[in-house]
């Protein structure tokens, strides 16, 4: 570059899961998960597949706006091999995820006595600690004791009358979930199980689970009525049309001192192959 010559910054955003400036294609995707919003009772849950590169984690960040401007509580994370450990492991992430939104309820008051203070009242919120010490009191197997406190939280979002439809758990790299057999350890289809039955009593709970094509076939293995629980969508490159939408809109402010003309656009339109 010449001395001299304006400078601009890149009108998009290459690089893994990030936002793109302009999501091209998916529409039916987006309405489809305003659909499953509307659900009062959960009778289903939603799974977002395909290849690499196809845009799973943009479409998963899009929906999350979505869901919030409809009053659903939004938590959770890329789900890591060390989540899926053992049964403890998946209870843990879910409660630590749960956290975030639980923390700010103030469920009682303490008091403690000090000789050189005074009296202090100290809040008792529905904190990390305070969901594992009642996980940890529950009786029974890791899926009892956290049907047990993931009903209880929800009982207590209810009792404070906080404006929320329901509570979405939303996981990326959900194809790192697995259970164990040679270990005695069923943490997936705990996960399934508990949802389940808590989406059963009527608890608005809805999981998101973001994943390769392998996702699928783990979660039949884990439950066979997986299959019912969930609305598959799968992404698949964009059309020719779609292409050229990604490509142009970010280029359309009057700002950007890049264009392109057809034959280049074409051009990557070809070697992108619609990723």
């Amino acid at each position: 570059m010449s001395q001299g010559a304006p400078t601009f910054s890149n009108p998009f955003k290459p690089g893994a899961g990030h936002m793109p400036p302009y999501l091209a294609g998916r529409l039916k995707e987006k309405e489809e998960f305003r659909k499953l919003l509307e659900q009062t009772t959960i009778l289903e849950n939603l799974i977002i597949t395909g290849l690499r590169g196809t845009g799973k984690t943009v479409l998963l960040e899009t929906l999350k706006p979505m869901a919030i401007q409809e009053k659903w509580a939004w938590v959770g994370t890329d789900l890591s091999e060390s989540a899926s450990v053992s049964e403890e492991t998946i209870a843990i992430r879910l409660l630590t995820d749960l956290s975030v939104v639980t923390s700010g309820l103030v469920v009682g008051r303490k008091v403690q006595i000090g000789i050189d203070t005074g009296n202090i009242q100290e809040e008792i919120t529905m904190d990390y600690r305070s969901l594992m010490a009642i996980f940890a009191n529950q009786p029974g197997l890791i899926a009892d004791k956290l049907k047990f406190t993931l009903e209880a939280i929800w009982q207590t979002i209810m009792n404070f009358k906080i404006d929320v439809k329901g509570i979405i758990f939303a996981y990326d790299e959900a194809q790192n979930m697995s259970d164990h057999k040679e270990k005695n350890q069923y943490p997936l289809s705990i996960l399934l199980d508990v949802f389940q039955s808590l989406q059963r009593k009527g608890i608005p709970f809805m999981l998101v689970l973001v994943g390769l094509p392998t996702l699928f076939t783990k979660l039949g293995e884990g439950r066979t009525y997986a299959e019912r629980m969930f609305k598959i969508l799968e992404l698949r490159k964009l059309n020719k049309e779609e292409s050229r939408e990604a490509i142009i809109k970010p280029i359309d402010d009057i700002k950007c001192l890049v264009k392109f003309n057809d034959q280049s656009i074409n051009l990557i339109i070809r070697d992108s192959g619609g990723y």
